[in-house]
């Protein structure tokens, strides 16, 4: 294995000097015995784990990797060898004030400042020819466009760090880079190319050193619900049992708790309410609002909500859809209030309340509907069960037959199969 004693010992200096166990080091992202095999040399970090220490060591990407950053991260064989830091670098580096606007973003949840500001950084970055920070930024971008539902820009611009010649002769940057690419896939509905992209990065593993990570429970992630979406089940169940088997060892409670989030949803998908609840009351005991960014605590509120309607415990399902709608407008994201709206038809729907249901609906699935793709295509279905129900089954055909044919479009045949089917025991039934 590749060793990086030089690395390790600039992490072990920086650590002690400001007073940290290794335990505090590794967070939520790593285990403490990692950060004593980095700190011995005997792994070689991924870039996620870079970006982690470089954080939380209060160091720039630049100091902590220092001259090991062509082991770190490769360049091709063919690329010269890196220069000395011209003026013209220093001056593509960040200045400090556009660092403290980003900050300040990020406080007010003012999203739409904050990816300005690091859209104007990394093509600063591209413009100087300088591919570690370009892969800094744009993870930091990549991470805020997915918060603000921008999952076209999001995939693009992951699609663009895969092409650095840096990236491509880097198995473990590939996968770093190859799950939230699929995860941004499967978020616009692009299922195939998310399940391919899943898959490439799932057999880069080996390669990479990253069998038995984090980074391995966090794609296996991405993949049971790239799978889910797509209907496809027959290999969940075994998936679900890695990723908990393997984050269990790991034993980071950050990373346990969100696998079992995952498998909550997942098992609730597979007709298994009791065992999804199980699982989302588990995952709560590792995850809560002062611990979990906004709006993962919102998304958390919305996952559990779906899980107690499912199992037809309304009157929780009530407190946690609170909680939801609470977090959704503190939060002030377009993309986070639309999914909120759907969870609230939803619920309105079960407790017998179907014209408020439809009203809701209907208010995302018109001509300016916030939502694309797969969502659309399931809004449009539930609006139909709605419009069943309350006897209005001409309405309900077309709003189907809209939704088969998005369903269509996103290559989800089976979904489209299924409204079909519906129209055909809508128009004989």
């Amino acid at each position: 294995m590749t060793q990086q004693p030089d690395f390790g010992s600039r992490v072990r200096k920086r650590r002690l000097e400001l007073g940290m166990s290794q335990r505090q080091l590794a967070g939520d992202s790593v285990t403490s015995s990692y950060i004593s095999l980095l700190e011995s040399g005997q792994r070689v970090p991924t870039l996620d784990v870079i970006l982690h220490l470089a954080k939380n060591l209060q160091l720039s990407l630049e100091e902590l990797i220092g001259p090991d950053i062509d082991r770190i991260l490769p360049r091709g064989s063919g690329e010269a060898p890196a220069k000395p830091p011209s003026a013209e670098d220093s001056a593509a580096e960040p200045p400090q004030i556009a660092q403290l606007l980003i900050q300040s973003a990020l406080e007010s949840h003012d999203f739409a400042q904050a990816i300005e500001e690091l859209r104007t950084l990394t093509r600063q970055a591209q413009d100087a020819g300088q591919p570690s920070r370009i892969l800094e930024l744009g993870l930091q971008l990549q991470a805020l466009l997915r918060t603000s539902g921008l999952h076209e820009e999001r995939s693009a611009l992951l699609a663009e760090m895969l092409d650095l010649e840096t990236v491509r002769t880097s198995p473990s940057l590939q996968v770093s880079l190859l799950t939230p690419l699929a995860a941004a896939q499967r978020d616009q509905g692009r299922l195939a190319e998310a399940r391919a992209s899943a898959e490439s990065a799932r057999a880069r593993l080996p390669l990479a050193d990253l069998e038995g990570t984090a980074e391995h429970v966090r794609l296996l992630g991405v993949l049971i619900s790239t799978l889910c979406e797509l209907s496809e089940l027959t290999q969940v169940p075994a998936l679900i049992d890695e990723m908990l088997r393997l984050a269990t060892r790991l034993a980071t409670p950050g990373l346990l708790g969100r696998s079992l989030w995952v498998a909550a949803m997942a098992l609730s998908q597979l007709g298994d309410s009791e065992s999804a609840l199980e699982r989302i009351m588990e995952a709560r005991r590792y995850l809560s609002a002062p611990t979990l960014p906004l709006q993962e605590w919102t998304r958390f509120c919305r996952t559990a909500t779906n899980i107690l309607i499912t199992a037809g415990r309304l009157e929780e399902a009530q407190t946690w859809l609170a909680e939801a709608e609470s977090t959704s407008r503190n939060l002030g994201v377009p993309a986070e209030q639309s999914a909120f709206t759907l969870l609230k038809a939803r619920y309105e729907s079960s407790v017998g309340n179907r014209a408020e249901a439809l009203r809701l609906y209907q208010s995302l699935t018109g001509e300016q509907s916030p939502l694309s793709g797969l969502q659309l295509a399931r809004a449009c279905l539930a609006e139909a069960e709605v419009l069943c129900g309350l006897g209005r089954s001409n309405e309900a055909v077309e709003v189907l037959r809209k939704a088969a044919v998005i369903s269509e479009q996103a290559n989800s045949l089976q979904l489209a199969l299924q409204m079909w089917r519906q129209i055909d025991e809508i128009r004989h039934g």
